[in-house]
């Protein structure tokens, strides 16, 4: 069985992003995409329960982590959670959003926290909240949902996709401000903002640089020096001054 660090996106697109990403930083190791957009379609269910969100999203976890993953990284922000959650003995499973969602907080600004899925508004507040709780923050956080964006993503049409988000934003940010593309489809929409008076986190690099560090970790854990052998105890010959 060979070892590996697995993806799982819940929309095709995601590939090619993450497979560039992963190919750039370290193209030695194995990678696995699994792309399933059911999760995500379950998830956007009304009337669904969590649990069974979680429930079917650890059965995806567990096969991968059974082929072979020591890494999953979850790439689907509002599947962050319920993955991140889910715990595997021997596969660590991590969310994308969670390092850059510890830069914004540790950032000090007030945050626009962009999304076009309520679900995945929800799931990034929580996470922000968690990780300012952590590090004793209290952010401003201004939601930024872009239903309307939405709807251009799921007909395919990504550059409509990504000029609605922008313009939300636009409509929105002030100078100083730290906007938050929460979901990794966003990612591009900083090179259409045309603004260098506010900051733009993403999170694909920096979720993708995560997953290869723990993955190292794990397959090349750091080995503890031995421990020195005391020294052999010479004994002490006394005599007398003068003698």
């Amino acid at each position: 069985m060979t070892e590996m660090l697995a993806f799982l996106h819940t929309a095709q697109l995601h590939v090619e992003t993450f497979g560039l990403l992963a190919g750039q930083i370290d193209d030695s190791i194995c990678v696995r995409h699994e792309v399933r957009p059911d999760l995500l379609a379950m998830a956007m269910t009304a009337g669904v329960p969590p649990e069974r969100v979680q429930a079917a999203v650890s059965v995806v976890l567990r096969e991968l982590a059974r082929d072979g993953a020591r890494v999953i990284l979850c790439t689907c922000s509002t599947l962050g959670g319920p993955a991140e959650a889910t715990v595997l003995p021997g596969c660590t499973v991590l969310r994308v959003d969670r390092p850059v969602a510890e830069q914004a907080i540790s950032s000090g600004r007030r945050i626009l926290v962009v999304t076009a899925l309520p679900t995945a508004l929800l799931q990034t507040r929580s996470l922000l909240r968690e990780v300012a709780d952590d590090r004793h923050r209290a952010p401003e956080l201004v939601d930024i949902l872009c239903e309307r964006a939405w709807a251009f993503f799921e007909r395919g049409d990504t550059a409509a996709y990504l000029a609605a988000v922008a313009d939300s934003i636009n409509g929105v940010a002030s100078s100083g401000d730290l906007v938050l593309l929460a979901q990794a489809s966003m990612a591009p929409v900083s090179q259409l903002l045309g603004r260098s008076d506010v900051h733009v986190l993403s999170s694909p690099r920096l979720g993708v640089e995560a997953a290869f560090a723990a993955y190292r970790r794990d397959r090349f854990p750091l080995k503890r020096p031995a421990a020195r052998r005391p020294h052999a105890l010479v004994p002490l010959r006394l005599g007398v001054v003068g003698a």
